[in-house]
């Protein structure tokens, strides 16, 4: 199907998901690099400040935005434009930006797992 050919229900639809994307993982990111406004919660069993609370919703969000981006390539037919690979990327830029987050996070977690395992067949004291 090409581009001319997708409804243009599917073309707003896609992009006001893409557009509600692009806006939660600006904040998130802004939020990431301002200083926390309170501190964390003591009594919580893991307490985060704001930024770090932010900076892990932004991995746990990068599957969404990666299938928004993916979405508004195919929609608009961005892969048959004149310079497909340039309009490509900077439709991928939101799930890029989310995407560092979601490596650190699953890293993180993967260590966590491992140290897990470690321990329990002794190798680690």
């Amino acid at each position: 199907m090409s581009a001319h050919k997708k409804s243009m229900t599917v073309r707003i639809i896609v992009t006001v998901i893409y557009v509600i994307g692009i806006a939660i993982s600006g904040y998130l990111t802004v939020k990431c690099f301002l200083p926390p406004a309170s501190e964390p919660n003591p009594d919580a069993m893991i307490p985060f400040t704001e930024n770090e609370a932010a900076f892990i919703m932004m991995g746990f969000g990068f599957p969404f935005m990666l299938a928004s981006c993916l979405s508004v390539i195919w929609a608009y037919g961005l892969r048959k434009s004149a310079k497909p690979r340039r309009n490509s990327f900077l439709a991928l830029i939101p799930a890029i930006i989310d995407g560092i987050p979601f490596v650190v996070v699953a890293g993180i977690l993967l260590v966590m797992l491992v140290e897990g395992f470690l321990e329990v067949l002794g190798i680690l004291p």
